[in-house]
């Protein structure tokens, strides 16, 4: 199959901004109880797991040399880590929010057939969030939002963050539930030992496993909380084929089902609100059994950029065991329509 038969468009890649990130990390630093031993620790994990700077914060020649080479059109772009979204003051949230969404929507316009973005939205005023995502969707092009783990220890199906999933469901555009960070007590109870080095357990706590479990108990209390009754038109997107949700959809109807009152089946809410992508985890199996729980029409196509580099990116999709209509539906069609390229 040539590379001109059908487009890839990858959902969840990430780009960061230095002076922002930078002045995140200077509130964070005066606002945390400085911890010097866990501090060395996160230190090691970010050397392990993060990409150099430099390329993280390239929206030009390196990221599009990689699609290039990967056989990638079109990257939509999320904040990655150093993110304002959780900045406690609501005044310095809401400012470098809106330099990060303003210079965004600088970068795309430069390679406007290359680039598209996700707006990151200061948590700390949900109010104001609502009105950053409605500035950021109307007047700067973005296409949608990215929400990271929870705020302050809160997961987002608290009342006082609806303003923002009332604007989207308004706007007709998706939310992106990316996991983050756990809070220091659940990591410690659950993913540390000392059986195992403590970089080991930074890593368990979060990208290593964690952090997945963690975003996909987010989806889950969304969908208990009654949320889609209210918004039924709201769409989220959950990375990491579903954070092990899709997995459990059965016993969750079965079992969790039974203790409440909801118009309809934990499974329904999931299959008609929410898509998933695989965030460069390309395992055909995880592939087929996506398709077979949830439908082609429910799966998107994504990446991880710059935290997976993978120069299989086209060709996994191009390679697998699935019909071509379905591999032109999760490559992008089913992009284009949920993001209205």
């Amino acid at each position: 199959m040539s590379h001109s038969t059908f487009k890839i468009i990858t959902t969840e890649e990430h780009f960061a901004l230095k002076e922002i990130s930078q002045q995140v990390m200077k509130f964070n630093t005066s606002k945390s109880t400085f911890n010097a031993s866990s501090s060395q620790v996160q230190k090691e994990l970010m050397s392990i797991a993060l990409p150099t700077t430099d390329i993280i914060e390239d929206v030009a020649a390196l990221r599009i040399k990689f699609m290039d080479d990967s056989g990638i059109d079109m990257q939509i772009l999320s904040y990655g880590p150093g993110s304002p979204q959780n900045i406690t003051d609501k005044i310095l949230a809401l400012d470098l929010c809106k330099q990060a969404n303003n210079e965004l929507a600088r970068l795309i316009k430069i390679y406007p057939t290359r680039f598209s973005g996700l707006a990151v939205l200061p948590m700390a005023d949900p109010i104001a969030a609502s009105e950053e995502l409605e500035r950021s969707v109307n007047l700067l092009g973005l296409k949608g939002a990215m929400l990271s783990g929870t705020y302050n220890g809160r997961f987002f199906d608290h009342p006082e963050f609806l303003p923002v999933f009332y604007k989207a469901q308004e706007l007709n555009i998706p939310l992106y539930m990316h996991p983050a960070p756990i809070s220091e007590n659940i990591a410690s109870s659950y993913y540390q030992s000392d059986q195992w080095p403590a970089i080991a357990g930074a890593m368990f706590a979060g990208a290593g496993y964690g952090w997945h479990l963690d975003s996909g108990i987010g989806i889950i209390r969304l969908i208990i909380s009654g949320i889609f009754d209210k918004l039924p038109a709201l769409k989220l997107i959950s990375g990491h084929w579903g954070e092990m949700v899709p997995f459990y959809l059965n016993r969750l109807d079965d079992q969790l089902g039974k203790t409440l009152k909801l118009d309809r089946k934990i499974s329904e809410y999931y299959k008609n609100s929410i898509y998933i992508t695989p965030s460069g985890l390309f395992s055909e199996a995880q592939l087929q059994f996506a398709i077979s729980e949830l439908g082609s029409d429910r799966i998107l196509y994504s990446g991880d950029y710059p935290f997976l580099i993978d120069k299989n990116t086209r060709s996994f999709l191009e390679n697998a065991s699935i019909s071509n209509e379905d591999k032109e539906k999760i490559g992008y069609k089913n992009a284009e329509s949920l993001f209205h390229l």
